[in-house]
């Protein structure tokens, strides 16, 4: 580790055993809502989870997911490609829809749905690290992040008007309106629009949101509709070799775009049938339309965009929570889940030269009739959770069983089958998770906790498309064991957790050498060891933060046994202050620090581990003029420190048009500066 890194680790020993001063221990009574969709406390939840608050991402001036969510133990969030990837636990972010579970309201979402959502939307994120596995089923393997987005207000009239400005011709501006139309229906309304010009060249990135709530008020309960439509146009650059970055890294290498319309309706109805029963209803329906962009016949740069195909999914849930023998209850409940990609065109039609793998394994090209059509992925899951507490040991027990069913095309991709190229096929899935938990209230403010529970993943739609020789994939199975303290001491809040997780028939999708583009297998049997510590002190004005997080993540049987699972990274260390310089303006910086990790694609480790260590840091100030009125400004990576997202090793046809196998860097955004202003009535 280097000479920045140890200073950076001396930082954090010393912020860990200094705080004097006074607070009270409101951290473990915040409220969590993913773990059950119904209310409890942090201290409750056997899972190191962290929250995000709308205050705090608002002081915060962040611009995007990325900066609110960067510091938090145990996830990496990046930015790649004009989206955002999360990565929870040591699953890799470059994969996180598949192994992290994301959720607006409640409702599994891609990454690539909340990339742009305007943050004056969020109520708060919690990050339930290991959780969600009994609520949700398919893909909490790693863990949940849960977008809460704000509610209609019981207020006759409000709003809020804001703008943002920034590196780069970043800009942002919206507005939202609400109001009270009769003493039970409210409504509200709200426009945003999101452009910059991109940190690179040639890349360029539009997006614009509007959307409309309404609740109406029932007795005991209510009726809430949120709807939501958004357009995205990016324009965005590849990785590229070194040589091409350090000669200059705004160098797009070239541009690939894409864009995006989009529908999202969502309608909840809550209900106490009686003080110790409560009900719960919410459903989804989502449709995006999606265009790729071509770029024109030698161009690096230049094209235009054409229709691809439509994404859409449907959900409903449904929920009842009775609470017996006062401290406990029990939450029985329901899923569906059908979402489908459907391209644009479809249909049969002959293609004159088709590779793919033969009976032998040898490579066959040769003519065949290619058909494509909507491939689907419907699931039904049933759960049912209880907790029980007896004197100060509250015990969890949790069950869920989801079956999914696939209707599906085999991808036209050299790989696959020969024969099944282009042939409808379909598969079935059926799944048990488990959860078992003892948490224990050891003081008015502390708690430990031991858990196990058993979690799955099922292939994606896209994952199931394209295999080795188009290979029938295994579900991924995940069994963790995790351990964990919070308390409130001195004025410090301190939440650590260690945890093991073992994984049968990981998924993963590697980039081969002497391959063009990604294929899906089952690499084997996995292993996470981990531990997670974050403490918050408070001194009067002055709130220091730091946090550690350790993953050693490796496969241990199979074709690569031994090696560690690329674009990990070992380490993760946050150091950052808040320091009230008067009850108007505020400072705050943060220090963030990852260690390095093989290339995306090096399941053999067989290329040095040097990808992706660095150390940047952040300053965010706010002034609040009025109660109403507050400016804000940030400043991203202050030093311009030069690092890469991501590494790999693919064909490089940069130089001379010439196809050469290097090693290929995404390069990280440099120094930005944003300002904004926001004014409440």
């Amino acid at each position: 580790m280097n000479k920045r890194a140890l200073i950076f680790l001396s930082l954090v020993s010393f912020l860990t055993t200094y705080s004097i001063g006074e607070k009270n221990s409101i951290k473990l009574e915040d409220s969590v809502v993913s773990t059950e969709n119904f209310e409890t406390t942090v201290r409750d939840t056997p899972s190191n989870v962290s929250i995000v608050t709308s205050n705090e991402i608002q002081e915060s001036g962040a611009k995007d997911l990325v900066d609110v969510l960067r510091t938090v133990p145990g996830v990496r969030v990046t930015r790649y490609a004009g989206t955002i990837k999360f990565d929870i636990r040591g699953l890799n972010s470059m994969y996180s829809d598949r192994n992290s579970l994301i959720t607006l309201d409640g409702v599994p979402v891609s990454a690539s749905q909340i990339s742009n959502l305007p943050l004056s939307m969020i109520e708060r994120i919690e990050v339930i690290p290991g959780g969600g596995n009994i609520l949700y089923g398919d893909k909490a393997i790693g863990g949940v992040v849960n977008v809460l987005t704000k509610n209609v207000e019981n207020e006759k009239n409000y709003g809020t008007v804001f703008s943002e400005y920034g590196s780069y011709n970043s800009r942002k501006l919206g507005f939202n309106y609400g109001t009270k139309i009769t003493n039970k229906l409210l409504a509200e309304i709200g426009y945003i629009k999101n452009d910059n010009n991109g940190w690179r060249d040639h890349e360029d990135f539009r997006n614009s949101s509007l959307n409309f709530k309404a609740k109406y008020l029932l007795e005991n309960g209510d009726i809430e509709y949120k709807y939501t439509y958004n357009e995205d146009k990016n324009l965005v650059g590849v990785a590229v070799p070194r040589y091409v970055s350090e000669k200059d890294r705004k160098d797009p290498g070239r541009i690939s775009g894409s864009k995006y319309r989009s529908n999202d309706n969502y309608l909840k109805y809550t209900k106490h049938l009686s003080d110790k029963t409560e009900v719960l209803l919410f459903g989804n329906y989502y449709e995006r339309e999606n265009d790729n962009y071509k770029r024109e016949n030698g161009s690096k740069y230049y094209g235009t965009f054409k229709r691809d195909g439509d994404d859409e999914r449907k959900y409903l849930k449904a929920q009842l929570k009775h609470n017996y023998f006062d401290e406990n209850y029990f939450i029985f409940g329901m899923d569906y889940l059908d979402e489908a990609f459907k391209p644009y065109s479809v249909g049969n039609t002959y293609s004159s030269s088709v590779s793919g793998v033969g009976p032998n394994g040898n490579t066959i090209t040769a003519g065949k009739n290619i058909e494509t059509g909507d491939s689907t992925k419907e699931n039904i899951g049933l759960f049912l959770t209880n907790k029980y507490q007896y004197e100060k040991i509250q015990f969890r027990q949790g069950v869920r069983y989801d079956k999914a069913k696939y209707d599906f095309y085999w991808r036209n991709g050299k790989l696959n089958s020969w024969e099944k190229i282009g042939t409808r096929d379909n598969a079935e899935y059926e799944n048990l998770s488990y959860e078992l938990s003892a948490n224990y209230l050891y003081s008015e403010t502390g708690s430990t906790y031991l858990s196990y529970n058993r979690a799955f993943r099922t292939p994606t739609a896209s994952e199931m498309r394209y295999t080795k020789n188009s290979e029938k994939l295994d579900s991924q199975i995940q069994d963790t064991i995790e351990v964990g303290v919070k308390d409130f001491l001195n004025n410090t809040y301190i939440s650590t957790s260690a945890f093991y997780k073992k994984t049968y028939d990981e998924i993963y999708s590697a980039i081969p050498p002497e391959f063009s583009g990604m294929v899906n297998y089952n690499i084997g049997t996995t292993e996470r060891v981990g531990f997670e510590g974050v403490m918050e002190h408070y001194m009067d004005k002055l709130t220091l933060k730091s946090s550690v997080t350790y993953i050693k993540a490796k496969i241990i049987d199979g074709e690569y046994s031994g090696s560690e699972i690329p674009s990990v990274p070992n380490w993760k260390l946050t150091a950052g202050l808040k320091y009230d310089l008067t009850e108007k303006i505020s400072v705050s910086g943060d220090v963030l620090y990852y260690s390095s990790s093989y290339d995306l694609d090096d399941l053999s480790n067989e290329r040095e581990k040097n990808s992706g260590e660095y150390v940047t840091v952040d300053l965010s100030a706010y002034y609040k003029l009025t109660s109403d009125f507050m400016l804000t400004a940030r400043i991203e990576n202050l030093f311009d420190k030069k690092y890469d997202e991501y590494a790999g090793f693919w064909d490089d046809t940069y130089e001379n048009g010439q196809s050469i196998e290097r090693r290929q860097y995404y390069p990280a955004i440099g120094r930005t500066v944003t300002i904004g202003a926001t004014y409440t009535f």
